[in-house]
């Protein structure tokens, strides 16, 4: 299992992104951000998402 804090990425957001594997985890931040209203995710954005998902023990 994987998650992803997006509070600290994503403007505006305070879930925890829970998913069987990284891409899903980042497929669901994308759309967690277009919901919130982000228009364009960067690269930069989309590096954070990266960098920030982590494996627990789940």
């Amino acid at each position: 299992m994987y998650e992803l804090n997006c509070s600290g990425v994503i403007p505006g957001c305070q879930r925890v992104i829970r998913a069987e594997s990284t891409a899903e985890v980042i497929r669901r931040a994308v759309s967690q951000a277009k919901q919130l209203g982000v228009e364009t995710i960067t690269p930069r954005m989309m590096d954070a998402f990266r960098d920030q998902v982590q494996e627990t023990a789940h």
